[in-house]
């Protein structure tokens, strides 16, 4: 689906037009292949770098041809199990038009047209600017979100369960997707914005730093969560493991010293001639001396703590 957005310094507010004019957003939300072919031949655009936009395993990157600064990077999203993940879209910026090119629904953009951000389709490099703002922004919120699960859990680590195990094990999928996506998003960056592709006016060159700091403190986050969550996990394996050899112990000393009246009574049971067989407390005796082994057996153990 194509949607064109057009609006000037003098307009009140964006709006949508029929025709790709001069200054215009052009926003395309999983195009055909008919509609690639268009956008190909009306903006004189390279149809292979329009097609890998359609990728949903596309890499951030930049490329400029002909003219044309191509800016591959990805959003936060949510995948199909409703877990976050990152989709793919191509943020073009030619010398009369801006395009955007994503293979699923952005909420980001969604989000960023229903705001009060004022969007002017005729200043190009504000506008790709304000587009990276927002993908950090949902980044930002994301991190923050997981940050508070994280530390939640490390209030309660005794208390976690098999099932927090695999949500840490998700949630670190989940960051190693954004920092997959945040690192060469930052490197990609600063070629485009290094070389000469964007016009940059006094003004702009305030917001450039902002996004750059901005890449690298959500580059720097992501790091920090991915390494609590496995400092987390590494506990639990420790005390898991410690629970588990305690619990070991514990069976092996009652073994051992269920062991000793086990023994002594096969002894006196065998069909032999024994000592105290004949004497009508014999058993007592056998009972007493039994258990007077195993008080000292259980002793000796918990003196040495082994059980």
């Amino acid at each position: 689906m194509i949607t064109t957005y057009y609006r000037t310094l003098k307009d009140s507010k964006l709006q949508t037009v029929d025709d790709i004019r001069r200054g215009v957003w052009v926003h395309v939300v999983k195009p055909t292949q008919e509609e690639l072919a268009q956008l190909s031949e009306e903006l004189k655009l390279d149809n292979g770098l329009l097609q890998v936009a359609t990728d949903f395993f596309e890499v951030p990157r930049f490329e400029a041809e002909d003219g044309v600064a191509y800016f591959y990077t990805r959003y936060v999203t949510r995948t199909a199990d409703d877990e976050m993940g990152t989709a793919p879209i191509l943020i073009a910026v030619g010398g009369s038009f801006v395009l955007t090119v994503t293979p699923s629904e952005a909420p980001f953009v969604t989000k960023m047209l229903e705001s009060d951000i004022k969007i002017i389709t005729t200043q190009k490099t504000k506008l790709f600017l304000q587009l990276m703002f927002a993908i950090n922004t949902r980044y930002t919120e994301a991190l923050t979100n997981i940050r508070r699960e994280v530390r939640r859990s490390r209030k309660s680590i005794s208390d976690i369960r098999n099932r927090d195990i695999i949500r840490f094990a998700s949630l670190e999928d989940t960051l190693t997707d954004f920092t997959s996506a945040l690192v060469p998003t930052n490197t990609a960056l600063r070629s485009m914005l290094s070389g000469n592709h964007l016009e940059l006016f006094e003004e702009d060159v305030d917001l450039v730093q902002d996004i750059r700091l901005s890449n690298e403190q959500l580059i720097e986050t992501a790091r920090a969560i991915e390494h609590t969550i496995i400092n987390v996990r590494s506990t639990y394996t420790t005390i898991t493991t410690n629970n588990l050899n305690q619990i070991i112990k514990m069976f092996t000393a009652l073994t051992v010293i269920l062991t000793v009246p086990t023994v002594i009574g096969s002894f006196f049971g065998m069909n032999v001639p024994v000592p105290f067989t004949g004497s009508p407390l014999g058993f007592w005796v056998v009972l007493m001396f039994a258990l007077l082994i195993s008080a000292l057996i259980a002793w000796i153990f918990f003196k040495r703590d082994w059980i």
